[in-house]
C-alpha cells in the first residue's frame, strides 16, 4: 500500500524520482511493474492520481461495467480517462510527468520555468502527485479548520 507523503524536485525536462518506498511498493506488491498511468483527481482537487497499471486496469474494468449511456459515467470517464496518460519508470526510478499535466497541478506553469517541487502522497492502491507548495497549503488548511478529527468520526462505527 502507498502511504506517506514525500517532496521531490522536478528537473527541468519535467522527471522526478519516485519516492524509495513508492518503488518498494512498486517492487513487492506489482511486481517491478514500471509502467503507471496518471489521470487527474475525481474531486477537483489541483493533483494527479497515479496508479500501478494492475490498479488502474481493475478501475477501468469498473467503469467499462457500468452504463455508458448514463451522462454521469460518460462524463466521468471523459474527464477521467480521456485525460489519463502512460508513463514509465526510467532505470534511475524517476517518471516524466509530461508538461500540460504538471502545469494542470500548477508546477512550471510557465514554458520557461525549470522543474518545481511536487509532492507524493500515498492514497492506498494509488497515490496523488501535488505541486508541493499547495499541497502544503491544501494540509494546513484543513488541518486548522478540523476536517480530520470531523472525517475520523464521521466514519468511525
Amino acid at each position: 500500500m502507498f502511504r506517506g507523503a514525500y517532496e521531490h524536485t522536478v528537473d527541468a525536462k519535467g522527471r522526478t524520482a519516485l519516492p524509495a518506498k513508492f518503488r518498494e511498493v512498486l517492487q513487492g506488491k506489482y511486481g517491478g511493474e514500471g509502467t503507471l498511468m496518471l489521470a487527474p483527481s475525481t474531486d477537483g482537487s489541483p493533483c494527479l492520481r497515479a496508479y500501478p497499471m494492475q490498479e488502474w486496469r481493475a478501475t477501468e474494468d469498473k467503469l467499462a461495467a457500468m452504463d455508458d449511456f448514463d451522462p454521469r459515467v460518460d462524463e466521468l470517464i471523459r474527464l477521467f480517462v480521456g485525460p489519463a496518460i502512460e508513463v514509465e519508470l526510467d532505470k534511475l526510478g524517476r517518471v516524466l510527468v509530461p508538461q500540460a499535466l504538471r502545469e494542470s497541478i500548477g508546477v512550471g506553469r510557465a514554458k520557461d520555468a525549470p522543474g518545481g517541487d511536487v509532492a507524493f502522497v500515498g492514497k492506498l492502491k494509488h497515490f496523488e502527485i501535488w505541486d508541493a507548495a499547495t499541497y502544503r497549503e491544501y494540509t494546513d488548511k484543513q488541518r486548522s479548520e478540523g476536517k480530520l478529527s470531523r472525517a475520523l468520526k464521521e466514519l468511525s462505527p
